[in-house]
């Protein structure tokens, strides 16, 4: 489900969408200036490579991602410490949230490899010591993801099965199909095709994938997630829970030059 969005945050209807169909796309939702801000910098930005780890699907076909937890002063943190991405998941979880890790996914022209089916609160559960799915990811559209170049692909409303079991595929950890196999006989397959911009809420149990990129674009997004407060680690592992400082939305084509600081 989609809804243009005239103001920043969502609707009371785009919530509702969120949770009858475990996802809601808000069209625009970042403006061309500072889109093209994240593109410049991105697209230049040669620490990403560096970065980036090389995931394998279930054919080796690779795909980049370079992930983080901690935020700072950066340029992307300006994007994930935001009041309309945070703001707006505490109005979809209905409580304060935290920030768990933001990536940008590099999938390159001609050779970007799939993502295979799964959730991702089939592996936060176990790797992070999440009791309760209260988890959402926001995808952010660098540029645009079309059926060509491997966007992403949802069941609809499929959070509602609650978590599968997942095991290694590739160099990724894909939910067991013989779940998913069944659901593909009664959800909606939709592709999530994105505009510049464009910026994806979905919940952590919901079925997602991508295609292998063959086409000559490439598809780049950066995803931020958030968990509820009420679902922090219940026991110490690699992902350090960390009170969110959050930025006025201004920062974004202010930096470096950051906007105050607020906790609201």
């Amino acid at each position: 489900m989609s809804e243009s969005n005239s103001k920043l945050g969502l609707t009371a209807k785009q919530i509702a969408d969120f949770h009858r169909d475990g996802y809601v796309i808000a069209r625009g939702y970042y403006n061309e200036s500072e889109i093209n801000k994240l593109q410049d910098k991105a697209f230049n930005d040669d620490n990403l490579y560096q970065n980036a780890w090389d995931k394998k699907d279930a054919s080796g076909t690779v795909s980049k991602v370079c992930l983080w937890q901690e935020l700072g002063d950066d340029f992307y943190s300006m994007f994930s410490r935001g009041k309309r991405l945070a703001n707006a998941v505490e109005d979809i979880l209905q409580e304060p949230v935290f920030h768990t890790t933001t990536k940008i996914m590099m999938k390159e022209p001609f050779v970007g490899g799939a993502w295979e089916w799964h959730q991702d609160y089939g592996y936060w559960a176990t790797d992070n010591y999440h009791l309760y799915p209260k988890l959402v990811s926001c995808m952010i559209a660098i540029n645009r993801a079309t059926v060509e170049n491997g966007c992403l692909q949802v069941l609809k409303g499929s959070h509602h099965i609650g978590r599968i079991n997942h095991a290694k595929t590739g160099d990724q950890k894909g939910a067991d199909m013989t779940f998913v196999d069944e659901a593909l006989k009664h959800l909606e397959l939709v592709n999530v095709e994105l505009e510049p911009g464009d910026t994806l809420f979905f919940h952590c149990n919901l079925l997602h994938k991508s295609n292998q990129n063959k086409s000559k674009d490439p598809r780049w997004v950066m995803i931020a997630a958030y968990c509820a407060e009420s679902a922090k680690p219940f026991k110490e592992n690699s992902l350090k829970y960390r009170p969110l400082e959050k930025v006025e939305d201004s920062a974004i084509l202010s930096w470096p030059d950051i906007a105050p600081l607020s906790v609201s």
